[in-house]
């Protein structure tokens, strides 16, 4: 089983290096072609447009991880129908209405700028919708490398795109400089489509979805759906108060954007290099955990091994980060004000790799609804603490990046409690 996990972690581990670091390259594209002020803007847009994508892409491909692995042949192949199906159904509400809504989305950022980026992304909620259900079938399945070459794919499609459209489109507006990443992912995600249509091609059926089997992806799906789209709600709500609060320490509106876009454009992204191995340990994890369940022995010792895992890999990355700021930021993103942030927000790299695989184990327990009290509880002290620190004159951006790291932690302990009482109630048993 070690060996197992181990092929499988490494497998998605090459894919996800290979993705993080043309994202990587990416993002410094961006910020050299774009400025701040047109990431701030595209960010912003972003905010808004996670709200309609976070429901077809956070819960469903970890509950048909789960639905899968428990079941072989025809009965497997009803959840990937049963997931598609929901996935398209959803889609045809979410869609539809993030068009509809987008003039008021944009009038809320404060910035209407947004509304180009906003309104190209709508196609993207079927799209990562339905790659994302086949990637939690595939998982399920233990078949980790179909879905680590199609994201490379899609990866590779939205860089080399993004790439071109900004210097063929160079000198425009920054409303449309910060809606072209958005219309290269469109087409990334047909590619990665097509390619996962091909790759399952003799697993579709005909059959008509289960209705049983469709509500009980929806019940599983909901608790971590619910959770995503609080953690999505509250970068929504900082994307809002974020710029207005920095306006009020005495920054104008290009720098308050400009300043956003620093942070949630250059320095966090920086913060979720470890992501590379976790977020393959976390896929692994799920389905992993699910099958151990009754197994109590087996089951402390693999999460004990991939706990241990990722927060070696965490810390790690937390004192690279923190070694390195001066050359990231001056260097690389030629931005100097970037590197002091970077050391402050080090110790998020540590929180991420942690919570992102003790999130993939509670997935596994089927647990995820004993969590959404916790994200709840994190997302308001951001907040609360954004709102607080953010217009103090001496803070600014840092009162920001204060904010973000204790609601995090508060997220990562809860769900640490939530792990441990298991594992304990698993032994009493």
């Amino acid at each position: 089983m070690r060996a197992t996990l181990r092929r499988q972690a490494m497998t998605l581990t090459l894919a996800n290096g290979y993705t993080r670091g043309i994202g990587f390259a990416m993002r410094l594209m961006l910020a050299r072609l774009m400025g701040a002020e047109a990431m701030g803007v595209m960010e912003l847009s972003h905010s808004v447009i996670m709200l309609a994508i976070t429901p077809v892409t956070s819960g469903i491909p970890a509950a048909m991880s789960r639905l899968t692995a428990q079941r072989e042949g025809e009965e497997a192949r009803a959840v990937l129908r049963a997931g598609q199906s929901l996935v398209l159904w959803m889609s045809l509400l979410l869609a539809p209405a993030l068009v509809l809504l987008s003039p008021a989305l944009a009038w809320l950022l404060g910035d209407m700028r947004t509304l180009p980026a906003i309104l190209t992304s709508a196609p993207d909620v079927l799209l990562l919708g339905l790659c994302a259900a086949y990637c939690g079938y595939c998982y399920g399945l233990e078949n980790m490398r179909a879905p680590a070459l199609n994201e490379c794919a899609e990866q590779t499609v939205r860089f080399g795109l993004s790439a071109a459209l900004l210097m063929l489109l160079a000198g425009r507006s920054v409303a449309l400089t910060a809606a072209l990443p958005g219309i290269a992912e469109i087409a990334a995600g047909v590619v990665a489509l097509l390619l996962f249509r091909r790759v399952l091609r003799g697993h579709w059926t005909h059959e008509p979805p289960q209705r049983e089997l469709t509500r009980e992806l929806f019940r599983l799906s909901t608790p971590m759906t619910l959770s995503r789209l609080c953690l999505t709600g509250m970068r929504t709500l900082t994307a809002i108060l974020l710029p207005v609060c920095l306006r009020r320490s005495g920054l104008s509106a290009a720098a308050a954007t400009a300043q956003f876009g620093l942070l949630n454009g250059m320095a966090l992204p920086l913060m979720m290099l470890p992501g590379i191995v976790t977020s393959a340990v976390c896929m692994i994890a799920t389905p992993a955990v699910s099958r151990q369940e009754h197994q109590p022995q087996r089951l402390r010792h693999t999460m004990r091994v991939l706990t241990l895992s990722s927060a070696g890999i965490g810390l790690l990355a937390m004192i690279g980060l923190f070694m390195l700021a001066g050359v990231l930021g001056e260097s690389l993103y030629k931005t100097p004000a970037l590197s002091p942030l970077i050391r402050l927000l080090s110790p998020m790299a540590l929180i991420f790799s942690v919570h992102q695989v003790l999130s993939g184990m509670v997935t596994g327990l089927g647990l995820q609804q004993k969590t959404l009290t916790g994200t709840i509880v994190g997302s308001i002290v951001t907040l609360l603490l954004t709102a607080w620190l953010t217009p103090l004159p001496y803070l600014r951006l840092y009162g920001a990046a204060i904010a973000m790291l204790v609601g995090h932690v508060v997220r990562m302990a809860w769900c640490a409690v939530v792990l441990i009482r298991a594992i304990r109630r698993t032994a009493n048993k």
